[in-house]
């Protein structure tokens, strides 16, 4: 994983489940750590111990042992920095998505995302990350680390997690499988970091209530995380709404099921009915964020709610007809559909993110399906380092019921002020939104999006824009 702190954003969602806001209650001696006396020995060690704990509440077997090391904290910053493997260092995916983005309203133009992200990041240094493309699992060495600390065996229970599901179900592969947009980057997030933190907390559990530990030093250090984390709460709403990933994914994995939470988070939870529900999501991967954010869309047959899928063939058509080339497509989702609709300037807000519908709100319920389509008036250049010019978008959005659309329509008019930007209606449950247009092209596609839209369909069936 990338993110820091998974015991923190855990922790938070243990006080949201069960309301014991005495959880973070500790000592004040004010007892300096001590330093790092972890040694590489120790660690190999320690992480033989933790394949086996792992193991043993997971109910599956590690295919082999996993490459655990340290990291320092100018490696995790290198690390931030770094490209994903088969993303190419020029105006590529990476800087498509970004402008699309951008041009919709989820990314002030003032912001820059990647230094903000790190800022937020390295307020504070993470406590290990698992490379689920150079399959490495690194730990980060920190004051007070040692043998004796439950910090670190929870860090390790938590990567060992991710390593064990990725040579189990090939975490790369099924991110992939995902088709890379943003809203799936979302769904495989809340499936991989969910699992993750469920058998994260078992083993913090037991190993509480094995009382091997000094609980009055691991409650100081809980509470000098969650200061540092409040660079990471107070940074934009496209910066920290990969938060959302964890306990939307743990709700995920339970199914919705408020008391399965319940026995997961108070220690007498099934752990096999998170194993079978990981393995049904890594084969079946859920569709869209509105799956998650919605687990019954996902797992109950007859609520089960597939998103409608706009032709992309279709809108390059009508796009060749302008001139205009279709250079980067993506799904925004309902997630990303909740944050346009929410104040701009709004903040997580840490003591109530893992309650349900906390990253959803009702402009965004009942969302169809989606498609963004980036166009210029020249295609990108194989090897191009900067965007081509006259850049223009089309955010073509559908709706379930004409209510639904009508209510995202005004929201989002109403929390983003888009000087570029202009909306107009599909049918009754769908809405364009077009950016950056000048007024011939804006008026020729309007016209043409109405008179011949694209098909729409959903699991193979057309899907009328009417209702």
């Amino acid at each position: 994983m990338r993110f820091p702190s998974v015991r923190m954003i855990s922790l938070l969602i243990i006080l949201l489940l069960l309301a014991s806001p005495g959880a973070l209650s500790s000592d004040d001696d004010p007892e300096t750590a001590p330093v790092c006396n972890l040694t590489e020995d120790d660690l190999a060690a320690l992480s033989e111990e933790m394949h086996a704990e792992v193991e043993a509440l997971r109910g599956m077997k590690f295919k082999h042992p996993v490459d655990v090391g340290f990291f320092t904290e100018e490696e995790v910053r290198a690390f931030l920095q770094g490209e994903e493997e088969g993303e190419a260092e020029r105006w590529g995916i990476k800087a498509r998505s970004d402008c699309s983005m951008r041009m919709i309203g989820v990314v002030a133009e003032e912001c820059d995302v990647e230094k903000t992200f790190e800022r937020a990041m390295m307020a504070f240094v993470p406590g290990g990350i698992y490379d689920h493309w150079k399959k490495i699992l690194r730990v980060v060495k920190q004051e007070g680390m040692n043998r004796d600390s439950l910090g670190i065996r929870m860090t390790l229970a938590h990567e060992l997690t991710h390593a064990l599901d990725d040579q189990l179900f090939d975490l790369a592969a099924l991110q992939k499988k995902g088709g890379g947009t943003s809203d799936m980057a979302h769904v495989w997030g809340a499936v991989v970091e969910g699992s993750a933190v469920v058998l994260q907390e078992r083993y913090g559990i037991k190993a509480k209530q094995s009382q091997r530990f000094d609980m009055n030093r691991e409650n100081r250090l809980q509470k000098e995380e969650m200061k540092q984390m409040k660079e990471l709460f107070e940074a934009p709403a496209s910066v920290s709404l990969f938060m959302a990933r964890f306990p939307c994914g743990v709700r995920f994995l339970h199914r919705g099921d408020a008391k399965a939470l319940f026995k997961l988070f108070s220690g007498t939870g099934d752990p096999g009915c998170v194993a079978d529900a990981l393995r049904t999501a890594a084969l079946d991967l859920p569709r869209s964020s509105e799956q998650i954010l919605h687990p019954e869309k996902y797992w109950q047959a007859d609520l089960r709610d597939e998103p409608v899928l706009v032709d992309g063939g279709d809108v390059e058509k009508l796009a060749a007809s302008l001139g205009l080339h279709v250079v980067h497509t993506d799904t925004v989702g309902e997630l990303l559909a909740a944050l346009l609709t929410s104040p701009a300037d709004r903040k997580v807000n840490p003591m109530a993110m893992a309650q349900p519908g906390y990253w959803t709100n009702e402009a965004a319920k009942g969302w169809g399906g989606d498609r963004f389509f980036l166009l210029a008036r020249h295609p990108v250049a194989e090897n191009a380092d900067k965007p081509p010019e006259g850049l223009c978008g089309l955010w073509i959005t559908l709706w379930d019921t004409p209510d639904d659309c009508r209510e995202f329509v005004d929201a989002y008019k109403k929390q983003r002020s888009l000087p570029a930007r202009r909306i107009v209606g599909l049918g009754s449950r769908g809405a364009a939104c077009f950016y950056s247009f000048d007024e011939k092209s804006l008026a020729a596609l309007e016209e043409d999006l109405n008179t011949d839209p694209p098909r729409f369909t959903r699991q193979g069936k057309r899907w009328p824009l009417s209702q």
